[in-house]
């Protein structure tokens, strides 16, 4: 990895650290289970535990209550699982297929009265327009909801993995961050293999330790130590014998992820500001010139845009840290600035204006780029929150013009969206020149 790539990480992992956790207790049931009749992918992974965090919280709001079936949010779910696309499809189709998936769980049997079971994943699974219907096998609903033993799995860490096997592996190793050895427990690699990644026929590759160390190990232990609060080791036993039989991982929890103290808290900016490469003139006139409130709420606004992949890299993050302080762009001082000068107003008035304009003409392109029916009932949920039926789309394509149109992809950009923040007015204001790093 080059130095920009380490940076990159460590700014990531940095807004990891300022982020609200999602936490999850998963019962060890649940973690220490493995998949026969396919293979899991991320998508699947994080919906289940989306689901289940649901369920439990649902529960908890009313224990005396004991639903055969839950319902979350289709937008809910999607932001948690980190799922971006427009397209509704390719999530059904996630979820519909993890109905074929059969699980056996609490391989190791760490609950205080061990159960062996085996069924399918998601047993049942629906949609509507707004949300997901789903039920879990009521055999194995105990392990679920009662387990007395569980791991604290935070979602919005391993969301931020782009492979299968390093979502998979995560959630295993975590389990072990409170282990007093730092260790997992040692099982053969074939077993690992089946735990990250799932079975595999007789002729696959994988069957070879080596080639699934390097085609899928060895990237997921790489990913994890990059974009996670954790940092795992891999250790191999060949147990007397020349080739590899078992594995363990070391787990260890990153400093930074680790309580600070409240001490010398401008010593500690200091030290932030300087690993990111400021200046020490540059240090200096930012600890003297921003309360620590300001200067954190920018860092926050700064590793936001370090950490979103959909952007283009930032080159200095030091640069775009002096940048947002100048213009004051963290969302949580936006509404706290008294006064600007009416240039500057005027200036972030016309960002907005056109900021609107190219969101609206993504909005249009991502309607049209959707299937007829799927366009359709989009169009049909704008039309029931008009008021009058004036301002609703006509059914008819001719009669469909820019006065009906317009104000519908508005709409649109901002379900699909949001409001724009401040974040993104900056990152556009800086794409179109408006403002400059220099």
């Amino acid at each position: 990895m080059n130095q920009d790539d380490t940076n990159g990480s460590q700014m990531a992992l940095a807004l990891l650290f300022e982020q609200q956790p999602e936490i999850l207790k998963k019962p060890v049931q649940a973690i220490h289970m493995a998949i026969t009749g396919g293979i899991q992918s991320k998508t699947q992974r994080l919906a289940f535990n989306a689901m289940l965090k649901h369920a439990l919280e649902v529960r908890a709001k009313n224990p005396a209550m004991d639903s055969e079936t839950y319902s979350i949010s289709r937008e809910e779910l999607m932001r948690i699982i980190g799922y971006n696309s427009p397209n509704r499809k390719h999530l059904k189709e996630a979820l519909t297929q993890m109905q074929k998936l059969t699980v056996q769980w609490d391989i190791l049997r760490q609950d205080a009265e061990p159960m062996w079971a085996s069924c399918v994943l998601l047993p049942f699974v629906a949609f509507d327009r707004d949300k997901v219907f789903y039920a879990y096998a009521p055999q194995i609903k105990p392990m679920l909801f009662d387990s007395k033993i569980y791991a604290r799995l935070d979602l919005r860490i391993q969301r931020t993995f782009k492979l299968d096997q390093s979502a998979a592996l995560y959630e295993w190793v975590n389990r072990f961050r409170t282990n007093p050895s730092k260790r997992t427990n040692e099982m053969g690699w074939q077993d690992w293999r089946w735990v990250i990644y799932g079975e595999i026929s007789e002729t696959s590759i994988l069957n070879e330790y080596k080639i699934f160390k390097r085609d899928k190990l060895k990237p997921a232990i790489k990913e994890i130590n990059e974009k996670s609060d954790l940092n795992i080791e891999l250790i191999e036993n060949r147990d007397g014998s020349r080739s590899v039989k078992y594995l363990q991982f070391i787990v260890e929890e990153k400093q930074m992820f680790r309580v600070l103290p409240d001490t010398d808290e401008k010593g500690e900016w200091e030290k932030r500001l300087e690993d990111l490469g400021l200046s020490p003139r540059d240090r200096k006139k930012i600890l003297s010139t921003y309360p620590i409130e300001t200067i954190d709420a920018h860092w926050k606004f700064t590793m936001a845009r370090v950490s979103d992949k959909s952007q283009p890299s930032i080159k200095s993050p030091a640069s775009y840290l002096k940048r947002a302080l100048e213009g004051n762009f963290a969302p949580e001082l936006a509404e706290k600035v008294s006064s600007a000068s009416s240039q500057g107003l005027d200036g972030m008035r016309e960002i907005q204006m056109k900021f609107t304009q190219v969101r609206n003409a993504e909005a249009e392109a991502m309607l049209n780029e959707m299937l007829e029916v799927d366009r359709e009932a989009v169009i049909a949920e704008y039309n029931a929150a008009q008021d009058s039926k004036p301002m609703q789309i006509p059914e008819e394509m001719d009669k469909r013009t820019p006065r009906y149109m317009v104000p519908m992809f508005a709409w649109l950009a901002k379900k699909h969206w949001g409001e724009p923040t401040p974040q993104d007015l900056f990152q556009f204001a800086l794409k179109t020149g408006a403002i400059s790093m220099n």
